[in-house]
């Protein structure tokens, strides 16, 4: 089986362990949603941060999100894994690093425009996201998606074949099946 993976809020515990840091670059205090928001509208701005965030290697600090490093490690001996992020690939050399210090092993490691991860992935049996506008367009190209459940995503759905999660343990229950 192919499985495609997002990093940021899916892997990496990115939005909560970087939350502060963002909010004092923006000089306000920002909810999940007006973040995700902030990040779609000022791209200019945002340049800024991702340069800031580089400088600091502040993306080799977050942590895992519970349940992912141990369930990547274990579909990795019988899986072909496809990492597929939005970061800029700039930050490949410092994705590549964390993903080296928190063990999480993969076949392939992406840099993708938003809504374009299925060209990067190719034809994967289930992908795990944690934006929804994505896994809208993901829908149409893989069998299943999970989507990781966040303040910023709680809209309908949409699609049929995208199911909303609350965590990696729901992700493996819903494969044994």
């Amino acid at each position: 089986m192919k499985i495609g993976i997002d990093i940021d809020n899916v892997i990496a515990n990115t939005f909560v362990d970087l939350a502060a840091r963002f909010n004092e670059y923006m000089g306000r205090e920002l909810s999940p949603s007006e973040v995700v928001e902030v990040m779609r509208r000022e791209k200019l701005r945002m340049w800024g941060y991702w340069f800031l965030t580089w400088r600091k290697r502040l993306l080799t600090q977050v942590s895992v999100i519970d349940g992912a490093g141990e369930t990547i490690r274990e579909w990795h001996r019988e899986h072909e894994i496809v990492l597929v992020t939005s970061r800029l690939p700039v930050l490949n050399r410092q994705t590549r690093q964390w993903l080296a210090q928190n063990s999480i092993p993969y076949h392939e490691l992406h840099h993708s425009k938003e809504t374009l991860k299925h060209r990067k992935s190719g034809a994967c049996d289930i992908f795990i996201e944690d934006n929804l506008e994505e896994c809208q367009v993901l829908a149409d190209h893989c069998p299943t998606v999970f989507l990781m459940d966040h303040p910023w995503n709680r809209r309908p759905l949409g699609k049929s074949n995208i199911v909303r999660v609350s965590g990696w343990g729901q992700i493996r229950e819903a494969l044994k099946h």
